[in-house]
């Protein structure tokens, strides 16, 4: 931490002067509002150690007091540590880069909320249904994007549950083996979906 200099020191007995005593308050005062705003401490002064447990809230943080200027540019943000993100936009500079392992899947298949932002793979002997559900069954938010790919050689058919409307052309089949296709909420229980199709 930064020292806290006193610009006027007393012996015992002396007559203490008012705007030197007064100096002393002011100095200790600045340095006490510094503290509020970061700037009296020192690089690596406070460690996780040093912070108990729930002891910073959201609440407790003013607004604008945590800025890009005072995290340091090797500091490690994980999930754990920040939570789930919301907002309603992200603007980045530079490349963004996220991995998805695609899941493999046999069968008839109905999309489950933990499908959102994945790669399906489809490997299929013969022909089989993927089905959108409804949002009364399933309520993925708009923006949701699911993308299928189909490694069998059977044929896959992208299904429209009760009440979801679902566009694509020249229509809702991936057109061979390796064909993918991407699944688009658009607003509620409507579904588009882009990619290698056949009728």
């Amino acid at each position: 931490m930064a020292t806290l200099n006193i610009p006027n020191s007393f012996a015992n007995g002396q007559v203490i002067d008012a705007p030197e005593m007064n100096a002393n308050f002011t100095a200790v005062k600045n340095f006490a509002e510094g503290l509020s705003t970061g700037a009296n401490f020192d690089a690596g002064a406070i460690n996780t150690e040093d912070i108990a447990a729930t002891a910073i809230t959201a609440a407790k943080i003013a607004t604008g007091a945590v800025t890009s200027a005072k995290i340091q540019t090797s500091v490690s943000l994980t999930t754990p540590i920040l939570g789930v993100a919301t907002g309603t936009s992200l603007n980045l500079t530079g490349n963004v880069i996220a991995h998805s392992a695609p899941t493999p899947i046999v069968g008839a298949y109905t999309f489950q909320l933990t499908d959102d932002g994945t790669i399906i793979e489809k490997n299929d002997a013969s022909g089989v249904n993927v089905t959108i559900p409804p949002e009364s069954s399933v309520n993925f938010a708009n923006g949701t994007q699911i993308v299928v790919i189909q490694t069998g050689a059977g044929q896959t058919t992208f299904v429209a549950g009760s009440g979801v409307t679902l566009n694509g052309t020249p229509g809702l089949k991936l057109r061979a083996q390796w064909s993918s296709a991407v699944l688009i909420k658009r607003s509620s229980n409507s579904w588009v979906v882009l990619g290698d199709l056949a009728a």
